[in-house]
């Protein structure tokens, strides 16, 4: 095994494990920060940060205006839509059940090219399909005892409405034949991403007061930018340039076991267990249509 392939590897472990903490860190971060301002010091710092890190190497951070224009509209549906509305949504839900919901997101990728390009859906993806949901739903049932119905439902529909932006900004992507540097995208996307998250969190009404952040506060904040938005994408990257992709999408089914492991031991989330057997068949859900479902690179990276 040559050293690039041992170091996707390692790059692959490092985001199975840490982004499935990264729901968990958000999680106590919405203790003393608002969702949408959160994730916009989140993602502007991490955009100027790797923006920062471009010039430094001396490289091109963009070809043309179109490009920006088009990391404008992926930062819109990245991180404004899939990262402002799930972290958002987790205000209201257990972080595990909001990283569950999260690994859906090949679901949502196999019917909306259905529905835009039309392609086909084979009998094996409409099982995991369904398997996938109902799991989710068995867990959703379960959970209607312990959290008040309202609260609940909206967690859901914003953190599944944050995927279906993911989605759709993977989407676009995909279509896109993008010259300058990828890591340079990226950084584009987080800072974008980062201005609309400020613009929104005002319109929303959030409180945005410095003096009353803890320093564990701050600390989680600095978490979720080196290590949920920098690191990990970082070495998403060049998983993705050096494993197949049915290796690199592997992280898929250890983050949400992750955050609902950490959930239920330092946030007291709910376990029972209806938890266990709706996540084992969601995961095997998003297995099968990972497997039967031809997705491009592309489409795996945002």
């Amino acid at each position: 095994m040559n050293k690039s392939i041992q170091r996707a590897h390692w790059a692959l472990a490092i985001i199975s494990f840490f982004w499935g903490t990264s729901w968990f860190v958000a999680k106590l971060g919405l203790e003393s920060f608002e969702p949408l301002y959160m994730c916009a010091i989140r993602q502007l710092v991490a955009g100027i940060l790797v923006l920062s890190y471009i010039l430094l190497k001396k490289k091109p951070l963009f070809s043309d205006r179109r490009e920006l224009w088009t990391h404008l509209i992926l930062g819109a549906l990245v991180f404004l839509g899939g990262n402002g509305l799930t972290t958002w949504g987790i205000k209201y839900i257990p972080s595990g059940l909001g990283a569950l919901l999260g690994c859906l997101f090949p679901f949502f990728l196999v019917i909306l090219n259905a529905l835009i390009y039309k392609t086909s859906i084979n009998l094996k993806t409409m099982l995991g399909l369904l398997l996938g949901f109902g799991g989710v739903a068995l867990i959703f049932l379960s959970m209607q005892q312990n959290f008040e119905a309202e609260a609940l439902i909206t967690g859901v529909l914003l953190v599944l409405a944050g995927v279906l932006c993911w989605t759709f900004g993977s989407l676009i992507s995909s279509k896109q034949v993008l010259k300058a540097h990828l890591i340079a995208g990226v950084g584009w996307q987080m800072l974008f991403g980062g201005i609309l998250l400020f613009a929104f969190s005002i319109i929303a009404g959030e409180e945005r007061a410095f003096a009353s952040v803890s320093w564990a506060g701050w600390l989680e904040l600095a978490y979720l930018i080196l290590i949920g938005s920098i690191m990990c994408f970082l070495c998403f990257m060049y998983v993705l340039r050096h494993l197949p992709p049915d290796i690199s999408g592997i992280y898929a089914y250890i983050n949400p076991i992750i955050a609902l492991i950490l959930g239920i031991l330092f946030l007291e989330e709910p376990f029972f267990w209806n938890i266990v057997w709706g996540t084992l068949l969601t995961l095997l859900g998003v297995y099968i249509v990972k497997r039967f479902t031809t997705i491009s690179k592309t489409d795996e990276l945002e």
